[in-house]
């Protein structure tokens, strides 16, 4: 096709083209860099959400279970006794694990009973989760003997 030029210098008519048909070699280069970056930081925010969704996860089912074992002692359903790494019995993984301390309170008939949860893969074995729990109860014992005293007057 013929070019004419026009009385404002432009040129007139069917297919005019500029000097560039595409994009060069640097240019998408340099797109593509700037994807994968850009990739890379999504991918990055994601594995930061997920590893905080598992931690949030771990930690509230270790104070549901803290609260149930402190729970159990305070019902006398456990007996008020110190003891270190129980499993839990509806722990399918057998990665939970209990520990309880009894020690004498402040005043005469008080106990201070401290549950600690721990959440310990097989992997490593170290508690990527746990959870502790204190809380002053009166003795059971001191109830036992007031009942044995009274039931032989």
């Amino acid at each position: 096709m013929r070019l004419v030029r026009g009385s404002a210098g432009r040129f007139c008519g069917g297919d005019v083209r500029s000097g560039r048909r595409g994009l060069s070699l640097l240019e998408v280069l340099v797109s593509v860099a700037v994807f994968m970056g850009a990739m890379t930081a999504i991918m990055f925010a994601l594995n930061v959400g997920q590893r905080a969704e598992v931690s949030a996860r771990l930690q509230s089912e270790a104070v549901l279970r803290c609260e149930s074992v402190m729970g159990e002692i305070v019902a006398g359903v456990s007996e008020a006794v110190s003891s270190d790494d129980n499993p839990f019995l509806d722990d399918e993984t057998g990665t939970w694990y209990w520990s309880a301390d009894v020690t004498a309170g402040g005043a005469s008939g008080l106990l201070q009973v401290t549950v600690v949860v721990e959440h310990r893969p097989e992997m490593t074995g170290e508690p990527n989760a746990a959870f502790s729990l204190v809380r002053y109860m009166r003795d059971p014992q001191l109830f036992l003997d007031a009942a044995i005293e009274g039931g032989s007057q």
